[in-house]
């Protein structure tokens, strides 16, 4: 069976992220899709100093339909590598795994937590950023031929329609009073004004 996983802060989930979810699932056939939400990022802070629940409530939200939303690396505790991640759900018996990978992520790759490992452990699924230049892709390119080539990983290239949006602008519209009622769920949206999330910049 294999399983999908996407991981990442969503602080908040914008409609780029549930686009991506979906052409995730669909081109790499998946049996599941988990999305997971980091409890300690290892490698940036939760902008909006969002906690995680509020985080994790958004992820059902927002991906009701789309995929099952893990608190996997809550309940384990401390940073959250995906190493750890994987490997708590291989010793589950789970083998067949894919990684929703975006552009940044890529080119940073060799710089996570034990990612040999993770090459081994699951094949990567890379969502383009909208903003990728020729040169940049040719870097891509590069980068992706390097770690197959050094490290035998398996990377495949999603085919999704750049969404023009990032959490960042989102937390900045809602901070300034702005209606982002088109960038992101409604349901979603609803919850964020009623915590007061984001206000504050």
């Amino acid at each position: 069976m294999s399983l999908g996983i996407y991981g990442g802060t969503f602080s908040p989930v914008h409609f780029g992220h549930v686009a991506a979810a979906r052409a995730f699932y669909e081109q790499m056939k998946l049996d599941r899709l988990l999305i997971i939400p980091a409890f300690v990022p290892p490698h940036k802070q939760v902008a909006g100093d969002v906690p995680f629940e509020d985080r994790f409530n958004m992820c059902r939200i927002s991906f009701d339909g789309v995929g099952e939303v893990s608190d996997i690396e809550a309940r384990r505790g401390g940073k959250s590598y995906t190493y750890e991640t994987l490997l708590m759900l291989e010793e589950a018996g789970q083998s067949d795994i894919y990684l929703l990978c975006g552009t940044d992520m890529l080119l940073s790759f060799d710089k996570w937590y034990r990612f040999e490992e993770i090459f081994g452990m699951a094949t990567l699924a890379l969502a383009l950023r909208r903003d990728v230049s020729p040169s940049e892709l040719c870097e891509i390119d590069e980068k992706i031929a390097y770690f197959e080539n050094k490290y035998g990983a398996r990377i495949k290239k999603l085919d999704i329609s750049p969404v023009d949006i990032s959490s960042t602008e989102v937390r900045e519209m809602i901070a300034r009073g702005e209606d982002v009622s088109s960038l992101i769920p409604a349901a979603e949206y609803e919850y964020i004004r009623q915590k007061g999330l984001y206000v504050n910049g």
